[in-house]
């Protein structure tokens, strides 16, 4: 078995990292599906370069744009550009295993946008209610 220290991606491929939301996320109420715990997030940051990659540096974070990976089910008599009768039915984006890691290896076309300025704000209010700021107990008598 070869265990894979380090990589060098070649051409217009780049290494990006493969990280997955660690719990689920709500959307009001309701869970967001695509920000499920485990599931990929959509967005990356670059770990290693081709020679010909023009647009992305190492440290960036990126924006995957996934559609070429996306493998669809295929109904009888629709078209193959039909995305409504054509589900998806799985997302294979290439991984590679270094140092007991997984990292993604997609093309440079495969990143939809840089995000050049951004920071994590966390929700404060994870359930939706609000709360008064008073306490008071009301009794009927």
């Amino acid at each position: 078995m070869l265990q894979i220290k380090n990589i060098r991606p070649v051409y217009t491929r780049l290494l990006t990292t493969a990280n997955r939301y660690t719990e689920s996320q709500k959307n009001g109420v309701l869970l967001d599906a695509s920000k499920l715990e485990g599931r990929y997030k959509e967005y990356q940051t670059v770990v290693r370069i081709g020679s010909s990659v023009r647009e992305v540096k190492e440290g960036e974070v990126v924006l995957i744009d996934p559609s070429r990976y996306m493998k669809r089910k295929y109904n009888d008599n629709s078209l193959r550009e039909d995305f409504v009768d054509n589900p998806i039915i799985e997302i294979n984006i290439p991984t590679v295993t270094m140092n007991g890691q997984d990292y993604f290896m997609i093309e440079e076309r495969d990143i939809a946008y840089v995000i050049e300025d951004s920071e994590e704000i966390p929700d404060s209010n994870p359930n939706n209610l609000i709360l008064p700021k008073e306490k008071k107990i009301i009794t009927n008598l």
